[in-house]
């Protein structure tokens, strides 16, 4: 059986897998002062510190007034790190191996660097075309208010060294869509009236950053959702995009939940991922999951998430879409057994499956055996 249990001690995450994130930072600081571009700190690290909490473990985003895929050349030589450029939309991602060094508190596995950039649509779904444009004009095409608050990179340094307040960070916030009013008043606010409709998968993200954060849509974003789902929005994702989406909820600490989201609010209208009838039992089943979370591996728990909707799937007859999300016939196999054991047949012998038979049964024969392979921590 595959190992159920994780460590992520600071030791072993110290070295060529993670980069402190004060590294990265004065890094990127010297790289722009030899540059002489503006860079820009944005996403879930300058919401949550104007939220006034404590900065978790993230992928660091910056965004580049001019050339971003320079900058992130320079910064990948600083590094000592490996690069991976997106040259048609202007962006780039660094990625382990980093330079080993020692260091403490927030650890970073990726860095996304991006030009500040203006996109158009050639049509809804489509993928954009980019050409670069200020920092102002980069955050009003963003999806929402909240995310659309940038920080100057060294004023984002300083308040990492202590030496400005909260108060003085938030003076130098640019917010030219005033997000920061939004994240004071817990209201999520689309931009753009046609935002769910050029790019659908903003639709999931809505719904993830609803639940995560505990906000509620303004009148107008909940009029623009409403009328995506209902006109037809969905039809022009891929079923892989939307299953990716799917995928991507299990990040979140109340996956179970966003799933539940996901299926009130009518984004598996078009493709039936959960229909209506597997619904109640596979968000319970999650649920099971996440209170098994702390002892898993991450790459068991997604797994038996996946497996949990697969199996909802294949309660319907509709294996037609597990295989157009491209899970293949190796995952229905796995799903059919998994249904078989949560149904009193032979206990699975991958992890995955395991913990997937038990959160779908409940049943206290399969509990017995996850808890032996936990304590056991068994191959």
């Amino acid at each position: 059986m595959q190992q159920l249990s994780s460590n992520n001690s600071a030791k072993q995450r110290l070295g060529v897998n993670h980069v402190p994130l004060a590294v990265a930072v004065e890094a990127a600081l010297r790289v722009a002062s030899a540059r002489g571009e503006g860079v820009f700190v944005i996403g879930g690290i300058v919401r949550d510190l104007l939220m006034g909490g404590t900065i978790g473990d993230y992928d660091l985003d910056i965004v580049v007034e001019g050339d971003g895929l320079a900058f992130a050349r320079a910064l990948k030589e600083e590094l000592g790190c490996s690069l991976r450029e997106h040259q048609s939309f202007m962006t780039a991602k660094l990625t382990a191996p980093f330079v080993e060094v020692e260091g403490e508190g927030v650890f970073l596995t990726e860095i996304d660097i991006a030009t500040a950039r203006v996109e158009q649509y050639a049509k809804p779904g489509a993928l954009p075309t980019v050409r670069p444009a200020q920092i102002e004009q980069d955050l009003w095409r963003r999806d929402f208010s909240t995310n659309a608050i940038a920080l100057p990179l060294e004023i984002f340094a300083q308040y990492r060294a202590n030496t400005i307040s909260l108060a003085q960070l938030s003076e130098r916030i640019v917010d030219p869509c005033a997000g920061l009013k939004d994240l004071q008043n817990g209201t999520l606010r689309v931009l753009h009236p046609r935002s769910f409709i050029d790019d659908p998968t903003r639709l999931f993200r809505a719904v993830r950053y609803a639940v995560r954060l505990s906000f509620h849509f303004d009148m107008e974003t909940l009029a623009a959702f409403v009328d995506a789902v209902n006109g037809g929005a969905l039809a022009t994702l891929s079923p892989r995009r939307v299953w990716n989406e799917v995928v991507t909820a299990f990040d979140e600490e109340l996956a179970s939940e966003v799933i539940q989201e996901f299926a009130d609010r009518g984004l598996f209208s078009y493709l039936p991922i959960l229909s209506a009838e597997q619904t109640h039992d596979a968000v319970v089943a999650l649920k099971r999951t996440e209170e098994m979370r702390a002892v898993l591996s991450n790459e068991v728990y997604v797994l038996a998430n996946k497996l949990v909707l697969i199996v909802a799937l294949v309660r319907d007859g509709r294996d037609d879409i597990v295989l157009a999300i491209h899970e293949g016939g190796t995952m229905l196999q796995r799903a059919r057994g998994v249904l078989a054991a949560a149904a009193g047949g032979a206990e699975p012998t991958e992890a995955a499956d395991l913990v997937a038979a038990y959160a779908l049964s409940g049943s206290a024969e399969l509990q017995m055996a996850l808890q032996a392979a936990l304590q056991s921590g068994g191959e």
